[in-house]
Order: structure tokens, then C-alpha cells, then sequence
């Protein structure tokens, strides 16, 4: 049976805007002690912006932690605005970064990114019924951000992805979701 650890400290190593970084000592099921770092990182939200029922807007973008471009939906961080109402953020993002606003807006699900390490939290919603923001409600992109919007039709998504070219984890879900919908 599945055992809960008991946690006997805990710290904050590092604090920032994004998140933290915390140490915990832990007492197992056994008895013995072990270490645990944890990053600690603010929810966020991912948007399946459709055009039609066929194609979706990603973004190619430069991702430092990588070190190369990748391909992904739109996403973005929760800030205080939003951690009551993630559609805000949803909203927001589609603004700043597609320079759409969106007729419906639906929450599909949510996931931990990675319980290994980390209590990153993602919600999934889907936009449709895309408009342009004018531009005088246009908001400002992030510092740096700098991506290349691209209109990809389901069947270029699956060929990306039986080619294992799909490897954003937070597409690679949109497009399962996706491929569900489509039966």
C-alpha cells in the first residue's frame, strides 16, 4: 500500500518571480529519512486556439531552455489577476500573443507538468470564434518574447506527431485532445 511522507522541515532555497525552489527533510514509511527539492512554480494556462474545426494556431518560438525553437499552443503564467479565474489569463494570452480575442472560451483539463519535481500545474482550455484585437487594445508582448504564428490543419499536427517532431508536452496534449474530438 501507498504510504504518505511525513515532512519534519522544510526551507526556501530560492524565491522568484516564477517560482521557488524548496528543500524538505522527509520521514518514509520505513522510518529512514531522505531529502526532496521541490520547485514550487505558479499554475498556468495553454490555449487550443482554433480557427476551424481543422486547424489551430501554434507559436515557433526561441526557448532558451532548450536552446532551439519549438513549436507550441499559447501559454502563460497565472499572476494575482487570475488565480481566481484562469480564463482571465486565457484572455490575456491570446491578446499578447496571437492578437486575438475569442468568441468562446472552455476549460478542457488540467494536469501536474511534472509531480517529480516540481507542482507546476497547467490548465488546458479551448478558444474559438477567433476576432483580431484592434490594435489599439493590442497588449504588450513579454520582454523578449519574439514568435512566429503558424496556422497548421490537423493533419499536419499528426504527421509532426507520428514523426515524434511533437515533443512540447503541453501540444502534445492539445493534440491528443484534439484527435479525441475528431473521434
Amino acid at each position: 500500500m501507498a504510504e504518505r511522507e511525513i515532512v519534519i522541515d522544510s526551507e526556501i532555497v530560492y524565491e522568484g518571480p516564477i517560482f521557488s525552489i524548496e528543500t524538505q527533510q522527509v520521514t518514509l514509511y520505513n522510518g529512514q529519512q531522505a531529502g526532496r527539492d521541490i520547485v514550487r512554480h505558479v499554475p498556468a494556462i495553454a490555449v487550443i486556439a482554433f480557427t476551424d474545426d481543422d486547424h489551430i494556431i501554434v507559436e515557433k518560438q526561441y526557448r532558451a531552455t532548450i536552446g532551439d525553437f519549438i513549436l507550441e499552443i499559447p501559454a502563460g503564467k497565472l499572476d494575482e489577476r487570475d488565480f481566481d479565474q484562469p480564463e482571465h489569463a486565457v484572455t490575456r494570452e491570446l491578446n499578447e500573443e496571437l492578437r486575438m480575442t475569442a468568441g468562446s472560451i472552455s476549460r478542457v483539463m488540467g494536469f501536474f507538468e511534472t509531480v517529480g519535481f516540481s507542482d507546476a500545474y497547467m490548465h488546458i482550455y479551448v478558444a474559438r470564434d477567433l476576432q483580431p484585437v484592434d490594435e489599439a487594445e493590442q497588449l504588450p508582448r513579454d520582454l523578449g518574447e519574439s514568435l512566429d504564428l503558424v496556422t497548421m490543419s490537423y493533419d499536419e499536427m499528426k504527421a509532426l506527431f507520428d514523426a515524434g517532431q511533437l515533443n512540447d508536452q503541453k501540444t502534445i496534449v492539445a493534440f491528443l485532445y484534439w484527435s479525441y474530438l475528431r473521434g
